[in-house]
């Protein structure tokens, strides 16, 4: 992952193809919704049985997804400092992950850095920046 601070456009710069990996997620959720949605109104509902309910599971948790990916998650790979709320750090299963909330109520995920010194190097680059923790 690459984050560069672009002082003149004063605006973030983040190259980690997190947009195509996000397109194939959703293209999957749909593909998904799509299947269920088929196999759920071919049949009547007192012909339902375990797998038909199994989809109806399916397309729902489908559906969910879709629409936080396409709500709540932005994939922007050019943000201005402006857009920007706050960085959010978390700890997941021992590991930090950060993410840039931004002030239109979606987050832009930055993921896993590889070691402690490209750590140290973005918290270094979002101090210049201006963003707050």
């Amino acid at each position: 992952m690459k984050i560069i601070f672009d002082e003149l456009e004063n605006s973030i710069e983040i190259k980690d193809g997190l947009k195509n990996q996000y397109l194939i997620l959703k293209i999957l959720m749909l593909l998904n919704l799509a299947n269920a949605t088929i196999r759920i109104f071919g049949k009547e509902t007192d012909e339902y049985g375990f797998i038909e309910y199994i989809w109806i599971g399916l397309g729902v948790i489908s559906l969910a997804v879709l629409v936080m990916f396409l709500f709540k998650v932005s994939t922007a790979e050019k943000i201005s400092i402006g857009e920007i709320s706050r960085l959010e750090e978390k700890t997941i299963f021992g590991k930090k992950r950060f993410a840039l909330v931004l002030k239109n109520g979606k987050k832009r995920n930055l993921g896993n850095f590889k070691d402690q010194f490209e750590l140290a190097q973005a918290r270094e680059l979002f101090t210049k920046a201006g963003i707050a923790y």
